[in-house]
């Protein structure tokens, strides 16, 4: 049976509601839809943050764009746990992640210069199904059972920045806030992007962290 965008919605949120606590803690921080665009690396990417006090096991998630349904869904590859306090990106690559290694190197000089920060944490993943519309699209993410952990949709994008989620923002919403140099850790890439990949978002925009999860994320900057 062919659902209705509404119903398709309201079940999205429904799954939302019943994914348990444990998994509230993992948002989607950031999305970069035109990243397929840009110079050196061609490759689109999502940020997940850990928000909480404790590690998630993120083995098996899975990800799908706006078609919204675990069966769509491609793995998460070359990460398998967020630590408190942390961000993870996941770049697009191939679907056998053949090209994982030459995308990570070519994002890495592109955003860093080569010059990669300690606390850059990246994966991978890809499929023929879940490339990353600049007009508008999705994001979900689903844990090895299938529930939807966390989602976010997008409308038009702007190439060269990418959305900034620090907000937290889940479910039946559109991302509009775009990432802006000084806020919310965004920078200007070597190649001339915006964003804050793998960067954990400024806790006072957050407004989720606990103060547990806060006080480790504090003593890991400082180390």
């Amino acid at each position: 049976m062919v659902r209705s965008k509404p119903v398709r919605y309201s079940l999205v949120t429904a799954a939302l509601a019943l994914s348990g606590a444990a998994r509230a803690d993992i948002i989607i921080s950031e999305v970069h839809p035109t990243g397929s665009a840009a110079a050196g690396y061609a490759a689109d990417f999502f940020e997940l943050t850990n928000t909480g006090a404790s590690a998630v096991d993120i083995s098996g998630w899975k990800m799908d764009d706006n078609s919204n349904l675990f069966a769509n869904s491609v793995a998460l590859r070359g990460v398998t746990s967020i630590a408190a306090g942390s961000s993870v990106i996941f770049i697009e690559g191939a679907a056998n992640g053949s090209t994982d290694a030459t995308i990570i190197a070519n994002f890495e000089t592109a955003w860093f210069g080569g010059s990669v920060p300690a606390w850059f944490t990246v994966g991978t993943y890809g499929g023929t199904s879940v490339g990353l519309s600049a007009a508008t699209d999705a994001v979900n993410i689903f844990n090895s059972a299938g529930t939807l952990v966390t989602r976010v949709g997008f409308g038009a994008s702007t190439v060269g920045v990418t959305f900034d989620n620090a907000a937290g923002l889940s479910g039946n919403v559109t991302l509009t806030q775009l990432s802006a140099i000084g806020v919310n850790g965004a920078f200007l890439s070597t190649n001339g992007e915006v964003g804050s990949p793998g960067l954990v978002p400024t806790p006072g925009s957050l407004g989720l962290l606990t103060l547990s999860g806060l006080s480790l994320l504090r003593r890991s900057r400082k180390a």
